[in-house]
């Protein structure tokens, strides 16, 4: 998995030009109401990064919510924030966390899944339905394949806010998109970090999470659309520990 030990801070603050926080929202809402979550559920979410979405659950009423990140940089940042009281965190490989309480929904969003190599995908998958209760909820999503594979033949993408200039340049091969993000400061200030998002085709995802003891409840993409178009960049889906 990717740690985002440099990029911590700049993913934090521009994080938003890369998600849209309020359509995640809106669709774990939604199916925590169809599929029978309440406010008083216990919600882990996987690579919380800043704790952001928790958050959002918090001021939503959810009141029993954990997070677990790989990068103590973003765990840092996150219990910097006041808001944070009542939610616990963790600064662990997901791979490596066990509970003995279990959960009635894990959370994997903001394309978290495709920073997990193939190879580890099957011992990812098992975990999640390990730790949740019987008929517990499992949502998350990845970037499309199609989509990576776009961007790929962007080569890269540049982007400037205020005095800072973020850039994103990507390498392509059959099994992962190398990012490298860099941002240069008007002070001169450099950072740069490469990130490895893998990439997933729909099939082989949805063989492992039934191998791994899932069914899939509902997909659709970019949290909103039952098809797809030639514009979707990201599959959801939500499924059932059976």
């Amino acid at each position: 998995m990717n740690s985002y030990t440099k990029i911590a801070a700049y993913y934090s603050k521009f994080s938003s030009l890369f998600f849209s926080k309020k359509d995640i929202l809106r669709f774990i809402e939604k199916s925590f109401l169809n599929f029978g979550d309440k406010k008083d559920c216990k919600i882990l979410d996987i690579g919380c990064a800043d704790a952001k979405l928790l958050f959002l659950l918090k001021r939503r009423g959810f009141e029993k919510l954990y997070g677990i990140d790989i990068s103590l940089k973003m765990i840092e940042l996150a219990l910097k924030r006041t808001f944070l009281k009542g939610i616990k965190l963790y600064n662990l490989n997901f791979l490596n966390f066990t509970s003995r309480k279990k959960f009635d929904a894990v959370l994997c969003t903001m394309d978290v899944v495709n920073h997990i190599p193939k190879k580890e995908i099957f011992g990812f998958f098992k975990n999640a339905n390990t730790i949740l209760k019987k008929n517990g909820i499992f949502i998350f999503d990845i970037n499309a394949k199609e989509y990576l594979q776009k961007l790929g033949k962007r080569r890269f993408i540049v982007k400037k806010i205020g005095g800072t200039l973020l850039r994103w340049k990507f390498s392509l091969n059959s099994r992962y998109l190398k990012i490298n993000f860099s941002v240069r400061e008007k002070n001169g200030e450099n950072v740069s970090e490469d990130v490895y998002q893998f990439i997933y085709d729909e099939e082989f995802i949805e063989n492992a999470l039934k191998d791994c003891g899932f069914e899939v409840l509902k997909k659709v993409y970019d949290y909103r659309l039952p098809f797809k178009t030639k514009f979707s960049s990201k599959v959801c889906y939500v499924c059932k520990k059976s």
